[in-house]
């Protein structure tokens, strides 16, 4: 009487999942693998080589837009030697992940500026571009 309860569950479970493979013959690496949920949502199955691999993709990625963000919030302060801006920005920046600090566009300009108060050699001075007249006029 158990094993008819048992093969009762397993049927119910397995029409709950549908296999939408091919080719499906127990070898995952050449075959895709897509299950369906009861809601039709649907799942795929994936080796952990190629899961490991979008996972430092994504990483990789996420570090790349993090560089161009604060690329561009460093050009808006308009930094005499990029270069030099760059190593002391990123000096700071190793500061705040080793206290663990959250990463966001707000931070990014945050740090760039108190990089420029701490070290204003580093940037134009716009002020100083400026006539003597032009810069009366606005005080």
């Amino acid at each position: 009487m158990e094993e008819k309860y048992i093969l009762d569950q397993i049927k119910d479970l397995s029409s709950q999942i549908s296999f939408q493979s091919d080719n499906f013959d127990g070898d995952l690496s050449n075959s895709s693998l897509v299950l369906e949920d009861k809601n039709k949502d649907p799942h795929i199955l994936l080796p952990i080589e190629s899961l490991n691999a979008l996972l430092e993709n994504l990483a990789s990625l996420r570090e790349e837009n993090l560089e161009l963000k604060l690329e561009r919030a460093i050009w808006k302060y308009v930094p005499i030697d990029f270069a030099d801006t760059w190593t002391v920005v990123m000096s700071e920046l190793e500061d705040k992940k080793r206290h663990n600090e959250v990463l966001d566009d707000t931070n990014l300009n945050k740090i760039v500026k108190d990089v420029k108060k701490k070290h204003p050699n580093l940037f134009l001075n716009l002020d100083d571009l400026l006539p003597s007249e032009i810069r009366q006029v606005g005080q």
